[in-house]
């Protein structure tokens, strides 16, 4: 073989081991993104509180037993950790990787929880005397998650309070909206909102909703701060153009991930932690949103 024949396999094999590597840094390991939010009405004793928010796990791990996604939550040192969904599949028995994962992190911090359409589905799912979802919700409530399931909480700092609201979405809320023979009786509507949660606190309040499609409503139902997930970020990331793909198989999503702004609220979109049916992020790393409050 010529040197110049040498030369160009060695070329071949460099660019071989930067596609493996780069796949393997999009897919596998965790970027922080970080959000300063202010807020007039946020009580002062909220000042510099810390968020943290993950989605959509669908059984992925991150270090033996998830204990690399554990560390790198808890080494944020947030004052709440907040999810909003899928941590589980609904026909894979994935659950597991959560469950791991709430054992490593071992309640460093309160843990709020807001239902994903793939816990919708298991819900109505019974396989043989197995009653997985409830095994599930058991599991997450006896390692330290409060499962808000259309209900709100009041979280405590000093004198101050703020909301938390988790609204569990029917699964015809899920349904593409961009069809010719779309149902407007399978949108979500604020006045749903209102009868399943009531209506919106007059303190700050933080909504988790898994699907991010419905942002306006969310606001006209008066939420100050959003978190979702579902979108997984899109799948594959377009420089400039975001996501292309959303679960309901519909092109560059309009919500797909990151922060987006209606008045005073915000909503902050996550990108995920796992897979959903496509094994595969490009430009999209899996995503941990670190939320900082600032009250003005």
């Amino acid at each position: 073989m010529s040197k110049l024949n040498k030369k160009k396999y060695y070329i071949l094999a460099l660019i071989l081991i930067f596609i493996i590597a780069f796949f393997y840094w999009e897919n596998h390991t965790l970027q922080v993104t970080r959000y300063e939010l202010v807020y007039d009405n946020l009580p002062k004793s909220f000042n510099g509180y810390r968020i943290v928010h993950i989605s959509d796990m669908h059984g992925k791990t991150f270090g033996k037993e998830n204990v690399g996604l554990a560390e790198r939550i808890k080494s944020l040192k947030p004052d709440i950790l907040l999810i909003t969904g899928d941590m589980m599949s609904s026909t894979i028995n994935d659950e597991g990787a959560f469950f791991d994962f709430l054992d490593h992190f071992n309640k460093a911090c309160p843990i709020y929880m807001c239902l994903g359409n793939h816990e919708q589905i298991a819900s109505q799912l019974i396989t043989g005397n197995s009653d997985r979802y409830t095994n599930f919700i058991n599991n997450i409530r006896d390692k330290g998650v409060i499962l808000l399931d259309n209900e709100k909480v009041k979280v405590k700092k000093g004198t101050d309070s703020i909301t938390i609201s988790g609204l569990t979405l029917e699964l015809y809320h899920y349904s593409r909206r961009d069809v010719e023979h779309y149902d407007e009786n399978m949108s979500l509507t604020v006045s749903y909102m209102e009868a399943v949660l009531g209506n919106s606190p007059e303190e700050f309040n933080i909504l988790m909703s898994h699907n991010p499609a419905y942002f306006k409503e969310y606001v006209s139902w008066g939420a100050d701060l959003i978190l979702s997930g579902h979108v997984h970020g899109g799948i594959i990331r377009i420089p400039f153009l975001g996501g292309v793909f959303s679960p309901e198989k519909v092109f560059f999503p309009e919500y797909d991930a990151g922060l987006f702004e209606s008045g005073t609220s915000r909503m902050v979109v996550n990108r995920g932690l796992g897979y959903s049916k496509v094994n595969i992020r490009l430009f999209n790393r899996p995503e941990i949103s670190f939320i900082s409050l600032k009250s003005s």
